[in-house]
């Protein structure tokens, strides 16, 4: 019988041999200092239409409700980082964006990685996740010491600031815990507040949905009412002035390279793409969230701004 230590370190080991950047491991528990918190923010309606923000509250405190007889959430952690641009003259999508749609890539990775545990560990049960339950994923991470929150509510890594992916794997084996990082890593720096276009960082780690870019341009199924300042999908201000991503570590990961056409299309490119064109560059692309009439209406919300 392995030791809680021997596991740990297997997994460790192992999340490296998968092509995660980093992993931390936390005991599962109820996130009773968070229950107020949620609880407010969707009391102010910042969840705006996003509705599903609402529902399986106790889950999103409780990971035992989710996976029976929880012990441990391995946190994971992969850097998106590259040193690529997009034409400068087209409207701007967030870096996560310009590549393949990373849940497709990630939940490859984290079934392939579940399997190896399993070898290890015949008794392991669990579960894996990448935005595919109510689970507080950064407050685990968080929690497994891989980081902390920004005042953007944005998490960030010491070592690969924050163009990361989280994921986790919820198993019923108890193991060693990881310490999360005590203090304040922001310290006085309040960049992301000052460069929030529309201020929709309307405190430290409170977002307003309703006046973020990101939220107005994905989950916003009506029409825009905000200024997207040149934003076609989603929006990265807020993590292109954190100090911890002018020094973070550059991954360029093969998987999340990100598609050439994508980058060397013009604002022209944006403004006549047909549907058919659309469907086929953008087939793999977090894109297709929004769709092809989503993007259509983000286009024509830039353009009415310009003039």
């Amino acid at each position: 019988m392995s030791t809680s230590s021997e596991i740990s370190k297997f997994v460790k080991n192992q999340s490296a041999q998968f092509g995660f950047d980093a992993c931390g491991i936390a005991k599962v528990d109820y996130l009773s200092d968070r229950e107020n918190a949620l609880k407010q923010w969707l009391d102010k309606g910042y969840n705006a239409s996003m509705n599903y923000m609402k529902n399986h509250f106790d889950m999103r405190l409780d990971p035992q409700l989710i996976v029976e007889n929880a012990k441990s959430v391995i946190c994971l952690l992969i850097s998106y980082n590259s040193d690529v641009c997009q034409n400068l003259d087209a409207p701007k999508i967030a870096r996560y964006a310009l590549g393949n749609d990373y849940h497709k890539i990630i939940r490859k990775k984290l079934n392939d990685f579940f399997v190896s545990l399993k070898h290890f560990l015949p008794q392991l049960n669990g579960r894996g996740f990448v935005d595919s339950a109510p689970i507080l994923e950064r407050e685990w991470a968080v929690r497994a010491g891989l980081g902390w929150y920004g005042k953007s509510s944005v998490f960030i890594s010491p070592v690969f600031g924050s163009f990361v992916f989280l994921s986790e794997l919820i198993v019923d084996v108890e193991m060693e815990y990881d310490k999360p990082l005590i203090g304040s890593f922001c310290g006085a720096c309040n960049k992301c507040i000052a460069n929030c276009p529309n201020s929709a960082i309307t405190e430290p780690y409170v977002v307003n949905s309703q006046k973020c870019i990101s939220y107005q341009t994905i989950e916003n199924k009506g029409e825009i009412n905000i200024s997207t300042h040149g934003w076609l999908f989603g929006c990265d201000r807020c993590l292109q002035v954190c100090p911890y991503n002018k020094r973070a570590k550059i991954c360029n990961h093969e998987e999340f390279k990100p598609v050439a056409e994508i980058l060397n299309m013009s604002f022209a490119d944006w403004e006549n793409i047909s549907e058919d064109d659309f469907k086929k560059i953008f087939k793999n692309s977090p894109l297709m969230r929004t769709g092809y009439e989503g993007i259509k209406r983000n286009m024509r919300n830039i353009i009415q701004q310009k003039t």
